[in-house]
């Protein structure tokens, strides 16, 4: 990671001055904790090797993906924060926890609509997936099985004029989508597609109109599908622990298939105090 960290910034100096001047300094590893110290996760290693570079832009117009800019860990937390909030209101009103609190948006559009997501997890681990995703738009787009890797295609793309930078409107588009897809599948991908997550194009077209519940939902599939929390996609044999809480976080255990849930059971699995609530008040007398 520190190599292409390195080479990166090198690339950005000489060629794409606007993206040089903004990044911010790194953080230490001591300012990391205090930022995450109300996130109930840890932060894998690379994502963390990320911000010990750079704190992000420090104009987060500027961008250094396509459409996208690199946020600061303080924004990216605040706008965590907003979208965790929703979706807790959404959990409220209709059942719906539509962004699960193990998600971090660090990469994003002006609009907050297109983001790069990362994950993080209950131990410290080495990489995360990366995925890139339209949320309100309801598509996912493509996703590396570890951060590096796409920043090392970025490199590649950037160099190879692939990923065009507009110097004028410190902006970065791609000019031939077919190269690009070349090169990322010169790494291991989680998916390259660009699929639907609303339930037809007419949602898409009136997504403005939705209603909280409806595009909650859609968001929701689309999380869960994007990472790999899907109760149909588990196996009952194998499932640990740990991907059954995170499941938890989106699913509730009650509308698991029945040999997923006496699989959370066996491992001495607990569910949360919003679905025990939930169940109580089911309760007829």
């Amino acid at each position: 990671m520190k190599s292409t960290l390195q080479q990166l910034e090198q690339w950005l100096k000489t060629n794409y001055r606007a993206a040089y001047g903004s990044l911010q300094p790194g953080l230490s590893d001591a300012a990391i904790d205090a930022l995450l110290k109300d996130w109930p996760f840890k932060l894998s290693a690379d994502v963390r090797a990320l911000y010990r570079w750079r704190n992000g832009f420090e104009d987060t117009q500027v961008q250094l993906l396509p459409n996208l800019s690199f946020l600061p860990l303080e924004y990216a937390l605040e706008l965590a924060g907003a979208l965790w909030a929703a979706s807790a209101e959404g959990a409220r009103k209709s059942g719906t926890d539509f962004f699960p609190r193990s998600v971090l948006p660090i990469f994003a559009d002006e609009h907050h609509d297109l983001m790069l997501l990362v994950q993080g997890s209950q131990e410290a681990v080495p990489s995360t997936p990366a995925q890139v995703a339209a949320l309100q738009q309801g598509q996912r787009l493509y996703a590396f099985e570890r951060l590096e890797d796409l920043l090392k295609s970025a490199l590649e793309l950037l160099s190879s004029g692939v990923y065009a930078v507009d110097q004028d409107h410190d902006a970065v588009s791609v000019t031939d989508e077919a190269r690009a897809q070349a090169t990322w599948r010169k790494y291991p991908l989680l998916y390259l597609e660009k699929a639907a997550l609303t339930t037809s194009e007419a949602d898409e077209d009136d997504s403005d109109d939705l209603d909280d519940d409806e595009s909650g939902e859609n968001l929701l599939a689309g999380l869960m599908s994007m990472l790999g929390l899907n109760p149909e996609d588990l196996d009952p044999a194998t499932a640990t622990l740990e991907e059954l809480d995170d499941l938890q976080e989106v699913s509730p255990v009650h509308e698991w298939p029945e040999a997923l849930q006496q699989r959370f059971h066996k491992l001495g699995g607990v569910m949360t105090v919003k679905e025990n609530e939930d169940d109580e008040g089911d309760v007829t007398a």
